[in-house]
């Protein structure tokens, strides 16, 4: 089986070094496919298949888009979370992704909450007036921070 899921980084990446992190998150030899376009990644998806695109918002200007994170990359219940993680361990980013339900009751429809990973630290977040999900909301309110959460091994 695979995922598909979505980051957004707080510093512009380019695809070659979110491949070469990735890469170092996964077991040796399986095939990473990160470009900008979609007319660039093979016809295939190897085990990791994703595109980097701009968001719009100075803040989060970086969107990495995985289309495709198979099961055999070991990255558990949570890939988006993993990846998140690592990226901002490696290049000092901070990101947000989707939610999970080990975050508690919230609504599924709701696409504002996210779960965003600042200084290290996981947290449930609001993106309502974050630029980014909506184009340029007024006024910009960022992703406001609501409380800490911990993410299950």
């Amino acid at each position: 089986m695979s995922e598909s899921f979505d980051i957004v980084l707080s510093k512009p990446l380019a695809p070659d070094a979110i491949a070469a992190a990735l890469a170092d998150l996964i077991p040796p030899g399986l095939r990473v496919d990160v470009r900008g376009e979609m007319a660039d990644l093979p016809d295939e998806p190897g085990a990791v298949w994703a595109l980097v695109g701009r968001s719009g918002d100075p803040a989060w200007p970086c969107v990495l888009n995985v289309l495709v994170c198979r099961d055999e990359c070991g990255l558990g219940p949570y890939p988006d979370l993993r990846i998140a993680a690592g990226l901002g361990e490696r290049f000092g980013a901070d990101a947000v992704c989707g939610t999970h339900p080990f975050v508690g009751d919230l609504d599924p429809l709701d696409p504002y909450w996210s779960l965003a990973c600042v200084g290290g630290q996981w947290h449930l977040a609001s993106t309502v007036r974050a630029r980014f999900m909506a184009g340029e909301p007024l006024p910009d309110e960022g992703v406001r921070l609501v409380r800490p959460v911990t993410v299950p091994e």
